[in-house]
């Protein structure tokens, strides 16, 4: 008998204990700030809706000399309005990243291409960055015009005051001149086919050797070498072949 009144004086006590204490003890989270640096970059963004497909999209990401892959990234929101200002902060970003950029990746985080670049010089200048992109517009179909039809393909197709095969492929003209139109050299096919890459003759062009003949009179595939910029041109025909808005 003794035993137990023991015993239970001694629950007693411990609950007592827990009863004068201030009050149960919850586990505490402490937040701990992400090691490196942070950069905080605003821009005004147009045509970042037309880059629907998670096989590619706009990031604010990490990069070192040594490889197209981003050490580090974060998607670039779509504003609620075309051109409205948005902020996109990448922190943790550690020594070896050497630029930042604003740019298209692919789902293996490839970069595709950059608008904009923070290079080392800044980046080590401090640890908290902030650069403004400024206006840009990073539509699909803008930067084909931008990186391919207008850094090569117009110098035959309309830069003059004529167009090799009729084709004019500057900044006004392109879209209505290639999209659904039946090709001069490739019967039966569309220059491009919305939908279907594979049987659009602009692809086939660009892709294969199948301009390395007397009747088209240049190899075109020495227009676009990285395999990143053909991807994207799939990429936008095989999503519609749409027309920035």
């Amino acid at each position: 008998m003794m035993k137990k009144s023991i015993i239970f004086a001694s629950v007693i006590g411990l609950v007592g204990l827990q009863a004068c204490d201030d009050g149960r003890l919850y586990e505490q989270k402490t937040a701990i700030a992400p090691e490196g640096r942070t950069v905080k970059l605003t821009a005004r963004l147009t045509g970042i809706a037309s880059w629907p497909d998670p096989s590619m999209y706009v990031v604010v990401a990490g990069f070192n000399d040594d490889s197209d892959y981003a050490l580090i990234n974060k998607s670039v929101p779509t504003p609620l309005m075309e051109g409205e200002e948005i902020t996109v902060q990448l922190a943790g970003i550690k020594e070896n990243v050497t630029r930042v950029e604003l740019c298209v990746i692919n789902r293996l985080r490839r970069r595709i291409l950059s608008f904009y670049t923070i290079d080392d010089a800044k980046l080590t200048a401090s640890n908290d960055i902030e650069a403004d992109a400024g206006t840009l517009n990073v539509g699909m179909y803008h930067t084909i015009q931008e990186r391919v039809f207008n850094a090569t393909c117009v110098n035959c197709h309309g830069a003059a005051t004529s167009a090799a095969a009729g084709l004019y492929l500057t900044v006004e003209k392109s879209h209505a001149a290639i999209v659904g139109i039946p090709s001069k050299k490739l019967e039966g096919m569309n220059i491009v086919e919305p939908g279907d890459a594979a049987k659009s003759a602009l692809y086939e062009a660009l892709s294969t050797d199948v301009s390395i003949t007397d009747a088209w009179h240049y190899n075109h595939t020495a227009e676009v070498v990285d395999e990143g910029i053909l991807a994207m041109i799939r990429q936008w025909i095989t999503q519609g072949a749409k027309k920035d808005e």
